[in-house]
């Protein structure tokens, strides 16, 4: 709430008006508000030109409508996951609180428009809204997104990283059906000692597009460093997890000239997800433990953890 004695300071010390020369001022900081009580969701402009943050001017749209503006080819979505990245958005804006903020690129000719936009929550009159802010503008990926992909992105094999899997292990929705495996590459040091290191370098970014190009929902993976792999499987049984070890040993030693050529294979560790042992360091050390007891058994072999 504007006090009003400040506000009349205000207007007479310095003859301002508050909400037209400072609030309302910049065409780009668009403000909106949207009734959470009435489905589905509109989101009525109060301020602001849209057309400068790359939207067709226009006083309501539907939340659909807005996010169909939002551009998934971004460093962003190449993090969180280009399929889930709206959805990731609409879990956001249906489960936060009090106050939300959030990057979203627009979509525009050649690289997205990135609006840092602030949400909060307000009852007025018993009404129920979301007050929406523009707070900034950028015309290139903020500072602070290139940070966020550095750290939860693999710069080599473009696959999650190990702070990724620490935030993944540590926001586990349900621990239920869902496995870990724990992948490190047999024989994977003949490479780089008979082809060099950027043969090496090149074959691990060759298992990483495999992986990415077999993408599925239930289905994420990382690179923990070296040759070194982990997988998350959640909506699995024993039997598929599996059956998915299998398949991986199999394609990995089948996946081109050079694993050929030098008899690559994996070693795999796998770890069921249960109340008693989730969490990054327990999940990652079981996991690890269990590896190095198919890789005592010799290349290509996965292990189940047993207690």
């Amino acid at each position: 709430m504007i006090d009003v004695k400040k506000k009349v300071f205000l207007e007479e010390t310095y003859n301002l008006n508050l909400l037209d020369d400072v609030i309302f001022k910049d065409d780009k900081q668009v403000s909106f508000f949207i009734d959470v009580n009435k489905r589905p969701f509109h989101a009525h402009i109060i301020s602001g030109n849209l057309n400068l943050i790359s939207l067709p001017n226009q006083d309501v749209f539907t939340t659909d409508e807005l996010l169909s503006f939002v551009d998934e080819d971004n460093l962003l979505a190449e993090v969180e996951g280009k399929y889930n990245f709206i959805e990731g958005i609409r879990k956001k804006f249906n489960t936060f609180k009090t106050e939300l903020y959030l990057f979203i690129p627009i979509k525009r000719d050649t690289t997205p428009l990135w609006l840092y936009v602030s949400l909060k929550r307000v009852t007025i009159n018993h009404n129920h809204l979301v007050y929406g802010h523009v707070v900034r503008v950028y015309e290139n990926t903020p500072v602070e997104i290139i940070h966020y992909q550095k750290t939860y992105q693999d710069p080599l094999t473009k696959l999650f990283t190990r702070e990724t899997l620490k935030m993944h292990m540590e926001n586990l929705s349900s621990a239920s059906r869902a496995y870990v495996m724990y992948l490190d590459i047999d024989r994977f040091k003949r490479i780089n000692d008979k082809f060099g290191h950027q043969a090496g370098d090149q074959f691990l970014i060759d298992i990483a597009n495999h992986f990415i190009s077999k993408w599925e929902y239930n289905v994420l993976y990382y690179r923990l460093g070296g040759d070194e792999f982990f997988v998350y499987c959640y909506d699995h049984d024993r039997h598929q997890v599996e059956s998915r070890a299998q398949q991986l040993i199999s394609e990995i030693e089948q996946l081109n000239d050079i694993s050929k050529a030098v008899n690559v294979s994996v070693s795999v560790g796998i770890v069921e997800i249960t109340h008693e042992n989730k969490g990054y360091h327990n999940l990652l050390n079981l996991g690890d433990q269990t590896m190095y007891i198919s890789k005592s058994r010799g290349p290509g072999n996965y292990t189940f953890y047993q207690k």
